[in-house]
């Protein structure tokens, strides 16, 4: 998937003209990130839970057999966030059945990364596409009273596919 232009993100006025992020940055942190919180709809309140995962080409590619799986058949929509808040990277996108064709990459690359042998299957693992994807940096001291903040916030937004509707998860 080509990767889109940064743009600045409208954040209640927060940021200000600064440096746009690369994707290389987003990019070295999904693919290093051992930990990826998924967050899914639910008819209440919505749910995130840790799971490991594998990024490739502007996608996660992720397991689960819990309480996630019955949220993305429910609503695929779905938000992954790293686990810093200094060097953040928020992934909205459809969580969809990850397809056969991608089922020996996913093995490779999850054994490299967990040291843990996958079931050679399919079932429960998903794909996420990228819909939107904002990045920002942050001083965790407080002390430059958020001018990292402000002048790192960048925004990718992909096209729209997969049906999604474009609405912030």
């Amino acid at each position: 998937m080509r990767v889109p232009e940064p743009t600045r993100p409208s954040l209640s006025g927060y940021v200000t003209p600064g440096k746009l992020l690369p994707w290389a940055w987003v990019d070295a942190r999904m693919s290093k990130s051992r930990n990826y919180w998924i967050t899914t709809r639910t008819t209440a309140f919505p749910s995130s839970r840790p799971v490991w995962g594998i990024w490739r080409d502007t996608r996660l590619f992720f397991s689960s057999g819990s309480l996630i799986a019955r949220h993305v058949d429910a609503d695929p929509r779905v938000q992954v966030n790293l686990e810093s808040g200094d060097e953040l990277v928020i992934l909205e996108g459809l969580a969809r059945p990850m397809p056969a064709s991608e089922l020996d990459a996913w093995l490779d690359a999850y054994k490299a990364k967990y040291h843990w042998d996958m079931p050679a299957s399919v079932d429960g693992v998903y794909e996420v596409r990228a819909h939107r994807v904002l990045a920002w940096m942050c001083d965790s001291s407080g002390i430059d009273a958020g001018a990292l903040f402000a002048n790192t916030a960048t925004e990718w937004r992909f096209a729209d596919a997969e049906g999604s509707t474009g609405e912030a998860v």
